[in-house]
């Protein structure tokens, strides 16, 4: 008999470490974690994330696909990114986005930071429909490193050389500038509301920080060991994280002035 899958996710929160989060259950443990990272799929649904920009993300995808696909992993993100590419995601079952990949898997997982500032009525939906057991794991970091983070990503969007001489002057400027980017980035800052809201839901959440995952990543990890029910492959977490060390500090930092300006406007 067929038993139906459990499922993993990842609710942020973004430039939190979710990537290296999203490596170590793909590479380092036995769920099956979507090719295509971030499905956006509840949070398209909530109309969190503009449907537009889901449609425009996934033709991108397309772009980068194996054609033909080489092996079931290949084919689930090429199809999953054609039914994005195409379909309302209104008329889409989230399950059949991990087709052809989910026999022989009983934990599939994904993570889209966006799904963390999902409304109430849109993480209820959520545990129907993957189940109010499934495991949720939030990551946090300190709100000025993330804040300063995402606007670095931000800058560096779709420019192959961006230049940063002026980056303290502009990341001060976006509060004036960019009054609704700076309110998303305070509701991915919102640890406690994710916290609360998806705890009423789910029976199984997890949180743990970038700070701890970055510098003590074998006691963090053994939280995550707990809560998807079986034991990582530590020789592959030691050369996954020998392999990124240096990235971790791989930062543009602020002075310790802008960096309270920073503070008290995130406020």
């Amino acid at each position: 008999m067929a038993v139906d899958p459990e499922f993993v996710i990842g609710i942020g929160s973004q430039r939190a470490g979710t990537t290296l989060l999203h490596r170590v259950l793909h590479e380092c443990s036995s769920v099956f974690m979507h090719p295509v990272k971030e499905l956006h799929y509840f949070d398209t649904l909530y109309n969190v994330r503009d449907a537009r920009v889901l449609v425009e993300f996934s033709r991108k995808q397309i772009q980068h696909a194996a054609v033909p696909p080489r092996n079931k992993r290949e084919e689930c993100f090429l199809r999953t990114n054609k039914m994005l590419a195409s379909e309302n995601v209104r008329d889409i079952d989230y399950l059949d986005l991990y087709r052809p990949c989910v026999l022989g898997h009983p934990q599939l997982g994904e993570i889209t930071p966006e799904y963390m500032i999902l409304p109430e009525e849109g993480v209820k939906y959520m545990a129907e429909t993957i189940g109010a057991g499934s495991r949720i794991i939030l990551i946090t970091r300190d709100p000025v490193d993330r804040f300063i983070s995402a606007f670095k990503l931000l800058k560096a969007y779709n420019t192959v050389n961006p230049d940063f001489s002026n980056f303290e002057n502009e990341i001060l400027d976006v509060f004036s500038g960019m009054p609704g980017w700076v309110e998303q980035q305070k509701l991915l800052n919102n640890y406690e509301l994710s916290r609360n809201k998806f705890s009423k839901y789910f029976s199984n959440t997890l949180e743990i920080s970038y700070e701890e995952l970055t510098s003590s990543p074998g006691s963090t990890l053994r939280k995550v060991e707990e809560l998807v029910g079986h034991t990582l492959d530590n020789k592959k977490i030691d050369k996954l994280f020998s392999k990124r060390v240096n990235e971790f500090s791989t930062t543009v930092g602020l002075k310790e002035s802008a960096r309270k300006l920073v503070e008290k406007e995130l406020v």
